[in-house]
């Protein structure tokens, strides 16, 4: 682990060796030499796997489908032992994918974009959250009424540079530039900045964020960022380094199998999902989550969580063009190089 981020939730190693003799292999591919059968006609793992996931951020109600795949055995029944990391800010995620190593990361594609657009050497292999879910949100008390009324406002983001990016170009369709507002990157900490008014907005989801204001009394606005014309998107994808890909690992399909099952898990017992999302926050020494709170959160998303891992060419095209209209990228990026479907689950 590296001593700059925490292990977020680890099979642990020991458990792991006692069930070994009981771990299922799952997906496609036979011969591979990673199983032998266990007399029930079944595959079972003779060795597992180690591979790593850095989170988007904190465990949350958008990424319980991980923490599903990894606390149900999922993961290790397909194989594979893998480290659920987050990332101290959001936008090294990236960084950590294209250069220092990790197997995995959770990103908003449009953030998959701009690091493509950078010369990042990653590519989507699955969808967790379908829809955008990112929105501004301000409180219902404030005077801001419009974009409009942003200007000399402080607004808070998460860090991610595609969420400035998309600021900049929400404020010139309210006749506005960077100039007029202040953008603070607070990482994790858009409610308490919103709540503590160091930010009279946010960038944030409705779904998340919306909720927690919710609950604190703040009646927040939350405003869909396709309201003020931002093409749909997939919110959440799998990304992973280009040459993973090479000779069509099947190992990939049986990883994108589990974090399937892990977001079906979620949809059928919203209980369990927000009791994982409590574990592994837990595991992590952070403040404790009230019950009720995460499962608000788990099913205010659930409806959002991707039902397949299949990803939209089409949506990724019309948003790499209105990426590129507005200037936030510089160059045309075909949907064949951001993300591939040849290791998604279609049911």
């Amino acid at each position: 682990m590296r001593i700059e981020r925490a292990l977020c939730v680890k099979v642990s190693r020991w458990v792991v060796a006692l069930s070994l003799v009981a771990v299922l292999l799952v997906g496609c591919g036979s011969g591979s030499g990673e199983g032998t059968a266990d007399g029930s006609g079944r595959k079972v793992a003779k060795k597992l796997r180690s591979v790593s996931l850095t989170l988007e951020g904190y465990p949350d109600a958008e990424n319980v489908g991980v923490l599903m795949a990894d606390q149900q055995g999922y993961f290790a029944e397909a194989g594979l032992d893998v480290d659920v990391l987050h990332p101290v800010d959001s936008d090294n995620v990236p960084e950590y994918i294209a250069s220092e190593g990790d197997d995995f990361g959770l990103l908003p594609l449009p953030e998959v974009v701009m690091a493509r657009g950078r010369g990042m050497p990653l590519v989507a292999i699955g969808s967790l959250v379908q829809r955008p879910t990112m929105a501004v949100i301000w409180p219902r008390r404030s005077k801001i009424d419009s974009l409009a009324d942003l200007k000399g406002k402080t607004i808070a983001i998460n860090g991610f540079p595609f969420e400035e990016a998309f600021l900049r170009a929400l404020l010139a369709e309210a006749g506005l530039t960077s100039d007029d507002v202040k953008v603070k990157s607070v990482s994790y900490n858009l409610v308490p900045a919103l709540i503590k008014g160091r930010a009279d907005a946010i960038f944030g989801s409705g779904n998340v964020e919306g909720i927690e204001l919710e609950a604190r009394g703040l009646k927040p606005v939350v405003t869909p960022l396709q309201r003020f014309g931002i093409p749909f998107y997939e919110e959440l994808v799998m990304v992973t380094q280009t040459k993973r890909l090479a000779g069509n690992p099947q190992w990939l399909r049986r990883f994108m199998s589990a974090v399937a099952r892990g977001t079906a898990a979620a949809v059928k017992d919203p209980e369990a999902a927000a009791a994982a999302i409590i574990a592994a926050r837990k595991k992590l020494e952070l403040p404790a989550a009230k019950p009720k709170l995460v499962t608000d959160k788990v099913k205010a998303t659930l409806p959002l969580l991707a039902s397949t891992t299949r990803m939209s060419s089409r949506r990724a095209t019309h948003l790499v063009e209105w990426m590129r209209e507005q200037g936030l990228i510089q160059k045309k990026l075909p949907a064949a190089a951001l993300l591939t479907n040849r290791y998604v689950i279609s049911s």
